[in-house]
């Protein structure tokens, strides 16, 4: 999968996560922290990412990293303060939902998930979803192409989780002002 893939699915679990009482800063914040969460197997780190596409893509690795994400969560007050679990849980969705998207490639590959215990290979292959080609430009006809398929797989799920956040904090500031009162 593209950026473009991940981007947009990580936006979407960021507008079911964004609270409806933040700032500006926050809405801004949040968003750009569930992309970057999206894309981080990727990330272009040493011995990680498509250096390391067994570890940066590994189940096992993931959970370990994002369980003590949530230990550091745990223990600083003030992240607590400021995130809440369902808003961690949820960021931890967006960077595991990468390993999912990736098993959608048409290589028929499939993404090694199970290292370092297994060389089995998560495969869920959809025709349509094809790699970047590196070597071309990145607006060549091709990768143009990639980008412009995960746009049209990906707007809706982002569009429908808008809908789904709004509708959500709607029902939860009613149920709040109900409790209040």
């Amino acid at each position: 999968m593209s950026p473009v893939g991940h981007s947009l699915v990580g936006l979407a679990f960021a507008a079911i996560a964004l609270p409806q009482s933040c700032n500006f800063k926050w809405r801004i914040i949040l968003p750009v922290s569930f992309v970057a969460l999206a894309n981080l197997p990727d990330w272009p780190i040493p011995n990680w990412g498509h250096d390391r596409y067994d570890i940066s893509h590994s189940l096992f690795v993931n959970l370990l990293l994002i369980g003590f994400v949530l230990l550091l969560w745990r223990m600083i007050s003030r992240l607590k303060l400021s995130l809440s679990l369902g808003c961690m849980l949820l960021g931890a969705g967006a960077w595991l939902s990468h390993l999912l998207l990736d098993s959608f490639y048409n290589h028929d590959h499939g993404v090694a998930i199970y290292w370092p215990f297994s060389d089995g290979r998560f495969n869920l292959a959809i025709p349509w979803f094809n790699t970047l080609d590196l070597s071309q430009s990145s607006i060549s006809q091709h990768n143009l192409s990639v980008y412009t398929i995960e746009l049209a797989a990906f707007l809706p799920v982002l569009i429908m989780s808008v809908v789904i956040g709004t509708i959500a904090r709607q029902k939860f500031d009613i149920a709040r002002e109900k409790r209040a009162q």
